[in-house]
């Protein structure tokens, strides 16, 4: 995703997207609504004009009635129609209809043939061929009937009247012919467009229509694949125009059936609306100029003062806490300012204090020292614990003098700092060679026993690499290490002149007890059992059940071996075998017990089951008393 570096920039294109997108759905607003008010008024339009259409056909069928029924009761007429003389008949109904404006006559027999009209393609003894209209006839009451059909492929609305001399002995009809002079006075009344169309069979065809001859030309076609229905509008798209239609069918009549369609042009409806668009585009233009100037102004009046202040909060962050920012404007920026002057006089001044502090104590009790009054008490706290001690230092520092003593001491500790540290650790005091450190205290870590023994490990690593830095260094540095986890009291501590933070409580006895008991089982480090259940990650070797020095209760003690990502099946089979022996220990299943033991000790020295093997040797010749549960009795710190 596409982002700006710059605040100005960013500020400068949210005003310009903000009044783009309010303009962009204004214009979308308003082709919609106008798209929607052509529509409305089109459709209006058009509803009127069919029944302007309506109108007009009954107006021409009450006159071609009131006209045939005029000549079916004229006595001459019917004294003509007794000759049968087919050519003074059609004479008398040119007459008529010449006077009425009628387009065609016909005198018809009741079979139906025609006797005598004014179509020359009609001649006497010819069907009449619209069937349709005369059943209409003869059920009505009065014998009268009304309908548009097609003669000769021309639409023609046509009416029949009975002849009574003086019985029903034949039929008159009248009709008026739907042509083009007939649509251009609709759309003169209109201002629609209209258009005649009959279907034979699948196909449509145009009878007559007063639109431009590309849209006449694709109407069938687009009428024959659009699912219409009468009387209800529709947008037809014609050549390059779309139109809205309104059909409506006429009348059946034979094979042939007839519709009328009217239509408005869409495109035509929506030219205002178009001009007033481009009316709104050129407000658009105009407004992005001038909003662009107005957001580039305000842009540059906010993110001046900005650039200064990160300016000044990237020296603060490289530690130049003298750092100051001048912004000359009188309102929250400015008063922005003055706070982060502020905030930076503070921050040298708390710098200083925690230089002073970082030489004495952790950082991170430093930390904590500076972000509360500093008062005497504590709290308790979920913690981890860790006391580490160089075995046999007493000894070292017999054999070499006090300046190399110190050399070593202070690259020791600092490597073993820095591994504690790695893990969010927190040194609580350096006691001689002995370190104590803090996992959840005064930082609350959720993984503090995972990251207590993961220090743990990296520190006899170290301990390892100092040994080898150093060959023939005698006797090699060897690290005993106790971590234990649970509910500490956390605080300061001291007297009200001189403090301490530091942790106390059971779980702080118990670690350093851990860490004695490493010299005893020959190991580097020894985790309570609590420790491990809050480490899922790692592998332990569970090692005992000890009871000691000053606790009633016994405590489980443990090996961390590996992450368990690292577990491969050589030391998976080891560690079985280990916790096989320790539960026919338990059993005192000596035997069993035994030869465990020495398989385990069989490739590579191990120090509890050496230990375990010399308790074993002491229960045969001294067996535990009743009730023995297999718990060592730690008399030693």
């Amino acid at each position: 995703m596409f982002r700006f570096r710059r605040f100005q920039t960013r500020l400068l294109v949210l005003f310009l997207a903000l009044f783009t997108l309010s303009q962009a759905v204004a214009l979308g607003l308003t082709s919609w609504a106008g798209r929607a008010a052509a529509q409305e008024e089109i459709h209006d339009a058009l509803e009127v004009a069919a029944g302007v259409f309506r109108d007009l056909l009954w107006e021409r069928e009450a006159r071609l009635l009131q006209a045939a029924v005029l000549l079916a009761d004229d006595f001459a007429f019917k004294s003509a129609y007794a000759t049968r003389d087919a050519p003074t008949i059609a004479s008398m109904l040119r007459n008529h209809g010449d006077r009425i404006g009628a387009d065609v006559m016909y005198l018809l027999s009741l079979e139906p043939e025609v006797i005598a009209s004014t179509r020359a393609e009609a001649g006497e003894g010819q069907d009449f061929g619209h069937e349709a209209l005369l059943e209409a006839a003869m059920d009505d009451p009065y014998g009268e009937a009304a309908a548009i059909v097609l003669v000769d492929d021309r639409p023609f609305q046509l009416v029949v009247v009975p002849l009574m001399v003086p019985g029903h002995d034949g039929w008159v009809v009248v009709g008026f012919e739907l042509d083009a002079e007939f649509a251009a006075r609709f759309r003169d009344l209109t201002l629609s467009e209209i258009s005649l169309l009959a279907e034979t069979g699948e196909r449509w065809y145009v009878l007559a229509s007063t639109l431009p001859a590309d849209a006449r030309g694709s109407l069938p076609d687009v009428l024959a694949r659009t699912a219409w229905q009468s009387d209800v509008a529709f947008n037809m798209p014609l050549a390059a125009e779309t139109h809205v239609s309104l059909f409506r069918t006429l009348g059946v009549g034979d094979d042939d059936r007839l519709v009328v369609g009217m239509q408005r042009s869409l495109d035509a409806a929506m030219a205002p609306y178009q001009r007033l668009q481009q009316v709104l585009l050129g407000l658009l233009a105009a407004g992005l100029g001038l909003t662009a100037l107005g957001a580039a102004w305000v842009a540059r009046r906010v993110s001046e003062p900005v650039r200064k202040l990160r300016a000044g909060a990237d020296r603060i962050a490289q530690g130049e806490y003298q750092a100051r920012v001048r912004i000359a404007q009188h309102d929250e920026l400015g008063a922005l300012g003055k706070t982060f002057n502020r905030m930076a006089q503070g921050l040298e001044e708390r710098d200083r204090v925690r230089g002073l502090l970082g030489k004495v104590v952790s950082p991170a009790i430093a930390d904590e020292l500076l972000s509360r009054e500093i008062e005497l008490g504590g709290e308790e706290r979920e913690a981890s614990i860790l006391f580490s001690d160089i075995v046999g230092f007493t000894a070292l520092a017999e054999t070499l003098p006090p300046a190399d003593l110190l050399d070593l001491l202070n690259g020791y500790l600092t490597r073993l700092s820095a591994d504690i540290e790695s893990e969010g650790g927190v040194i609580d005091k350096y006691i001689g060679d002995a370190i104590m450190a803090l996992f959840g205290a005064p930082l609350a870590r959720r993984d503090h026993a995972e990251r207590a023994v993961r220090a743990a490990m990296a520190m006899v690593e170290s301990v390892k690499a100092l040994n080898a830095e150093v060959p023939g260094r005698k006797p090699n540095l060897s690290l005993g290490v106790g971590v234990n986890s649970g509910t500490v009291v956390a605080g300061n501590m001291g007297s009200r002149t001189r403090l301490n933070y530091t942790v106390v409580g059971d779980a702080v006895n118990l670690a350093s007890r851990l860490e004695g008991l490493t010299r005893r089982y020959r190991l580097s480090i020894l985790v309570s059992e609590a420790t491990v259940q809050q480490c899922p990650g790692l592998v332990f070797r569970e090692i005992d059940r000890v009871q000691v020095k000053g606790r009633q209760a016994a405590v489980g003690i443990h090996e961390p071996v590996c992450g368990k990502a690292y577990l491969d099946d050589a030391m998976a089979g080891r560690l079985a075998l280990f916790a096989r022996a320790l539960a026919a220990y338990r059993q005192q299943s000596w035997d069993e017990a035994e030869a465990a033991f020495e398989a385990v000790a069989k490739d590579e020295p191990d120090g509890p089951a050496a230990l375990f093997l010399s308790r074993i040797d002491g229960f045969r010749r001294d067996p535990p008393p009743p009730g023995w549960d297999g718990i060592y009795l730690a008399t030693e710190k």
